[in-house]
């Protein structure tokens, strides 16, 4: 083999070592349940604001913090279940039509597409649809009550 030759199968092999890293950065990237994903990332944020909010929704704040937290743990364990856990998602949502606490209320509307997303789903996110979806039903009801307060106040 030639000097040309062993170098031309290196520059190959680079190249499709490259390649390969850059699709398998791409697919981990587009993630097969996009609803729970933007849900995840939402629950995250609004436990946030619940927990440095200055007043404590009429004193639903306990519960929906509670109730987010339930809602994590099932939406996450539904992700593993489905062999769709996306490291470093990336999600950022228009927020500015939003008065006040923006994550809450766009929380709530995410979970609402996750959990069309668990039913429409043809497979049972290893075990953990059923639990999921109460605990998104749950989180949800919690977050709508202390966003009833809020917009009282």
């Amino acid at each position: 083999m030639t000097e040309f030759s062993a170098r031309r199968m290196i520059v190959v092999a680079v190249v499709a070592a490259s390649v390969g890293l850059t699709a398998g950065n791409r697919a981990e990237a587009a993630p097969k349940h996009p609803a729970l994903h933007r849900s995840l990332h939402e629950l995250r944020e609004a436990r946030a604001e619940l927990k440095d909010a200055a007043h404590d929704f009429g004193g639903h704040r306990a519960k929906a913090i509670e109730a987010v937290d339930a809602a994590i743990r099932q939406v996450e364990r539904a992700l593993e279940g489905a062999g769709d856990m996306v490291k470093d998602f990336r999600f950022e949502p228009d927020l500015k039509k939003f008065k006040n606490h923006p994550h809450i209320r766009h929380a709530v509307h995410e979970l609402r597409d996750a959990r069309a997303d668990l039913k429409d789903a043809n497979h049972d996110f290893g075990g953990h649809r059923e639990r999921a979806i109460r605990d998104i039903d749950f989180a949800i009801q919690q977050l709508e009550l202390a966003l009833r307060f809020a917009d009282k106040k």
